[in-house]
C-alpha cells in the first residue's frame, strides 16, 4: 500500500505478528515419598514433561507432569534407574489475558532444582526417598493480529523555483 502525506511517499505492507501480551514466572513447587530398595542415591535429574495449557480471563491455568529419573545403587551394590512422572498443576496471573484461537502461550524452563533424602528401612523394609522439585518457568502469552508495518520513504523536498531564477539574473 503506498500512503503519500506531506513531501513523503509511504510504503507500507500488512504483516502478521504475535503481539505479546503478558509474560509472568510460575513456580511448580512438589513433594513426594518412594518406596526403594537403595542403600544410597547416586543423582536424580528432573526434567518438564508433557502439559497443557488452559486460558481463562486474566490467568493461564498449567496442568503437566514432571519427569524424574532416579539413579540409585541397591543392596547388592548395582546402580539401578527409576523413572517417575509426578503431576502438577499451577495457575499464573496474567492481565489482558482471555481465551480466543488467536491466544499462544510459550513455556520456557528457567530452571529445576531437586532435594532428596533417603530414610532407611528397618527390618526387612524397603527405604523411603522423599524428594522436593522446584521449577521455574516463563509462561508467556501472545496474540496473532495483523500490523501495517512502513517498509520504504521516500522524501520529496520542495524546491523554490523563485531563488533560482533571481540567482540566474545576478550571475550567481
Amino acid at each position: 500500500m503506498i500512503i503519500r502525506k506531506n513531501n513523503l511517499v509511504l510504503t507500507t505492507e500488512r504483516l502478521k505478528v504475535l503481539r505479546v501480551i503478558g509474560e509472568r514466572v510460575a513456580q511448580v513447587v512438589l513433594e513426594s515419598e518412594t518406596p526403594i530398595n537403595a542403600v544410597k542415591i547416586d543423582k536424580i535429574d528432573a526434567s518438564l514433561g508433557p502439559f497443557e495449557d488452559h486460558v481463562f480471563e486474566n490467568k493461564v491455568v498449567k496442568q503437566g507432569v514432571i519427569h524424574k529419573q532416579v539413579f540409585y545403587v541397591d543392596c547388592d551394590n548395582f546402580v539401578r534407574h527409576i523413572a517417575e512422572e509426578i503431576p502438577y498443576m499451577l495457575t499464573v496471573e496474567i492481565p489482558g489475558v482471555k481465551p480466543s484461537d488467536f491466544v499462544e502461550i510459550q513455556n520456557h524452563l528457567l530452571d529445576i532444582d531437586t532435594d532428596y533424602q533417603l530414610v532407611p528401612g528397618s527390618s526387612g523394609e524397603l527405604a523411603t526417598l522423599r524428594q522436593k522439585v522446584v521449577a521455574h518457568i516463563l509462561v508467556k502469552a501472545s496474540e496473532w493480529s495483523q500490523v501495517d508495518v512502513v517498509t520504504n520513504v521516500q522524501s520529496f523536498p520542495k524546491i523554490n523555483t523563485m531563488q533560482r531564477v533571481s540567482c540566474l539574473r545576478r550571475d550567481c
